[in-house]
């Protein structure tokens, strides 16, 4: 059967407009935005993600008939969708990043930088290695797999050209983004605690034995006590990696369900 000029064009349309939401997705998700990563490469992943969905699309889809600010306005809605997407996805890294420096920050780490050729920024070793160590226990478990199907999904919760933004998803993204801190915060609870209490003794140390230079024993002990607790952490990163890729998911599928108007 010949294919229309009307199907040809419909066709073409959501290929593009596919191709538009992945480009906004893949930009910012971890792993996929990597700097390392060449730019053809992950255009030609957004192409070929596109052509995948794209029979989905043309059997259940047809654009609407806008003016050129219509699609427009459309194509820049597809951007911010995928952009907001990968946002959330974006806080498992975020989360462990702030982690690593407030421990690095803790245990008197904070002046060693490295060179992060991620994001082309200089960023704390405790930090660096949390990051690098979710990131393969990201790709060990899938997660980039498991994204890229809940992200398929929208294209059935969320059709092109049937994104509804109101301000309840607004508010929902800006409520999600403190979950950085909370987590961030819980990941170096353990490393913090270990300090305090080495402080506390520090200081009863300190009163009992005035002619002792504390500040150099000080400086020491936090840093064996806080890579003896890193090192029993990393074997729990496992479970942190899961528990983060799980709320991610859990907070896209809500915010999809927002934005579909479901």
């Amino acid at each position: 059967m010949p294919i229309t000029e009307t199907a040809f064009l419909n066709a073409v349309g959501l290929f593009l407009i596919a191709l538009v939401r992945f480009s906004g997705f893949f930009l910012i998700t971890p792993v996929f935005s990597d700097n390392t990563a060449p730019t053809r490469v992950k255009a030609g992943l957004c192409a070929l993600c596109a052509v995948l969905i794209l029979p989905h699309l043309i059997s259940t889809t047809t654009l609407p008939n806008l003016s050129v600010v219509g699609y427009g306005i459309m194509v820049i809605k597809e951007l911010a969708l995928g952009f907001m997407l990968g946002f959330i996805v974006l806080f498992l890294s975020s989360a462990l990043r702030m982690g690593g420096n407030l421990i690095g920050m803790q245990i008197g780490f904070s002046y060693a930088q490295v060179a992060d050729p991620g994001s082309n920024q200089s960023v704390g070793i405790i930090s660096e290695l949390l990051q690098l160590a979710g990131s393969l226990l990201f790709l060990f478990f899938n997660g980039h797999l498991i994204i890229l199907k809940s992200f398929f999904q929208s294209f059935s919760m969320v059709p092109p050209a049937g994104l509804i933004l109101t301000n309840s998803v607004i508010e929902e993204v800006l409520l999600y983004s403190r979950m950085i801190f909370i987590c961030g915060l819980q990941i170096s609870m353990p490393i913090i605690a270990v300090v305090l209490v080495g402080d506390v003794a520090l200081g009863i140390i300190a009163r009992t034995v005035p002619r002792m230079n504390i500040f150099q024993l000080g400086f020491a002990v936090k840093i064996i006590g806080g890579l003896i607790v890193i090192y029993f952490f990393i074997n729990c990163l496992a479970d942190v990696i899961k528990s983060l890729l799980n709320i991610s998911l859990e907070e896209v599928m809500l915010i999809l369900k927002h934005l579909g108007g479901t």
